[in-house]
């Protein structure tokens, strides 16, 4: 019989309790990572080191899209890891 220790790990192992999600990461730390170019921008989803953003407008989609690299290196920064292979912007609708 598994002591209840035991059966904790299995549990926490196998619904990867124990694993950072990046994209909640990325999100609730947004402003401190992304600094200046976090004014309206929203991160929604993160996917195969894909991180996908809204912009509030087209100006603002413009200067994601224009400073893209920036945007990644400081992410990368952040986590010292390459989180983030590609940044996808897209309109707030």
């Amino acid at each position: 019989m598994d002591s209840i220790k035991n059966l904790l790990d299995k549990f926490i192992s196998r619904n990867r309790i124990d694993k950072v999600d990046m994209g909640d990461t990325i999100k609730d730390n947004w402003e401190k990572i992304a600094g200046d170019l976090a004014k309206g921008t929203k991160p929604f989803k993160y996917d195969k080191k894909k991180l996908f953003i809204y912009a509030e407008n087209s100006v603002i989609m413009s200067e994601i899209t224009y400073k893209k690299r920036v945007l990644k290196a400081r992410i990368n920064a952040y986590f010292k890891s390459d989180a983030v292979k590609d940044i996808i912007a897209r309109m707030r609708q």
